[in-house]
């Protein structure tokens, strides 16, 4: 595992250092029963985190280079006991068309980290383990990450299983302060939390269904300090052939998996008649300082939405299919419960 790590690190340094470390041994699904309280330290974790710095070091505990600190990225612990972690290099190349090529896909690879699942803490010996339900990199799915961690005050730091040749990467986070009262409504306060995805349909505006491929999992998070971070999987995503995928695995890999983070703000009534949607509908605002797909990197997107205690239902403004038509896209999602 060390070694495969350390090949690793070449081909895409920051996904390296989240993909790296721990068993392959798959955690439990998000369909178990019922689960336990989360523990005093796991509570410890719960929050946003952004990303300050990744230190490299070597076997003998020298600086390997200065410090990276232009990496953008949210590390999310909810109160469900699931997490997701988003980190994307600065300045990636946007496609030439609207798809890219598998070359470019290639080139794309390693420069957006994402995957979620559960979280454990053993506070014993100082560890947190993410259990990966999902991942950009197929490779991860169904792998126990456990990092060494260290808490002061409104730092983070985490520290993978050092690599073959001794050397350690420090990932550093910074805990977001939650947004403050006077800008949270009673819509904000409803849907802070996370959810699993439960299903995607469409119909055209004339009222006929059209089938829609459905997402294998995923998750949504909105947490207390205004941010949100999307990751959604296809089904049938195959292990790569080796550590880095072909051209051809990549471009596979960018059309099965969408994944987005960002603040949000909260809209209560549409209130525009020129608004594509009901007029008496509120909407959230997704604003998308990183995405796996570079062109939505620094965009806003609009979701109708409506809201339960035990669902939440996203509708994108009307668009067009490949047929012309123009067609109605409901993501209904399941609120996981806090624990």
């Amino acid at each position: 595992m060390a070694r495969r790590c350390a090949r690793l690190l070449t081909a895409g340094f920051a996904a390296a250092l989240l993909a790296c470390g721990g068993s392959a041994e798959p955690g439990d699904t998000a369909g178990s029963p019922a689960a336990e309280p989360l523990s005093i330290a796991q509570r410890q974790f719960v929050g946003t985190w952004s990303l300050a710095a990744i230190e490299r070091r070597g076997a003998d505990g020298e600086p390997l280079g200065p410090p990276v600190e232009n990496r953008l990225g949210y590390l999310i612990y909810d109160s469900s006991g699931y997490m997701g972690v988003t980190i994307m290099r600065p300045d990636r190349p946007q496609y030439a068309e609207d798809r890219p090529t598998a070359d470019e896909a290639l080139a794309q690879f390693g420069s957006y980290t994402s995957y979620f699942g559960r979280f454990s803490v053993d506070e014993a010996e100082g560890t947190v383990t993410h259990h990966v339900e999902g991942s950009l990199n197929p490779n991860g799915i169904g792998s126990d990450y456990t990092r060494s961690f260290l808490l002061a005050g409104r730092r983070l730091t985490l520290q993978p299983p050092p690599a073959a040749d001794g050397s350690t990467a420090r990932l550093t986070w910074t805990r977001q302060p939650e947004a403050p009262a006077s800008e949270t409504t009673d819509t904000h306060r409803q849907l802070f939390g996370a959810y699993r995805i439960d299903s995607v349909s469409r119909h055209t505006t004339d009222g006929f269904e059209v089938e829609v491929d459905q997402y294998e999992n995923g998750y949504i998070f909105y947490t207390l300090s205004g941010h949100m971070s999307v990751h959604l999987m296809r089904s049938g995503r195959e292990p790569l052939n080796g550590d880095s995928p072909t051209a051809d695995e990549a471009l596979r890999l960018t059309e099965t998996y969408a994944s987005y983070f960002g603040p949000f703000s909260v809209r209560e009534m549409a209130g525009c008649i020129t608004c594509p949607g009901p007029r008496d509908q509120g909407y959230l605002t997704h604003h998308r300082v990183g995405s796996e797909d570079p062109r939505g990197t620094g965009t806003d997107v609009r979701r109708y939405y409506e809201l339960t205690n035990t669902h939440l239902t996203l509708r994108p403004p009307v668009g067009t299919d490949d047929e012309g038509r123009e067609v109605v896209t409901a993501i209904r999602w399941e609120r996981l419960p806090s624990r």
